[in-house]
């Protein structure tokens, strides 16, 4: 019976990982980022071997970032995507439906300061129609 190296099964999946960005011509930040998120998701799982990942473990991770982590927004859609292409490229196995996945609104920016000089430079009666 073959023994079950779940380090040397990480290393492979890495090694993968970086050949599939490399292939797609990715950028090097692009390799950098995917790859802290898929150490991050090994972490996560105790060095849970990747053959025996499930699309679970995907939404397991991703819940406790957004859940327990409270990352931001672009943080969770930077993890997703990583998880979703080492998924599909990496280890070749089904990503499954995340779509109930809980997470985080992105926060709405309202550029006050450009709009008080927008409100100072109108003339009577459209400074009253615009500030209504």
């Amino acid at each position: 019976m073959k023994s079950h190296d779940p380090i040397a099964e990480w290393k492979k999946a890495h090694t993968k990982l970086f050949a599939e960005i490399k292939t797609r011509h990715y950028s090097p930040k692009t390799l950098r980022f995917y790859s802290l998120w898929v150490r991050k998701f090994q972490l996560f799982l105790k060095n849970k071997p990747p053959g025996d990942l499930s699309s679970a473990d995907a939404k397991e991770f991703l819940r406790f970032l957004a859940i327990r982590e409270n990352v931001s927004a672009s943080s969770q859609n930077q993890a997703f995507n990583a998880l979703l292409f080492f998924y599909r490229y990496a280890i070749k196995r089904d990503f499954g439906d995340q779509r109930d996945n809980v997470r985080a609104k992105r926060r709405c920016h309202i550029p006050v300061a450009q709009i008080d000089v927008v409100l100072k430079n109108l003339s009577s009666p459209y400074n009253l129609i615009v500030k209504l």
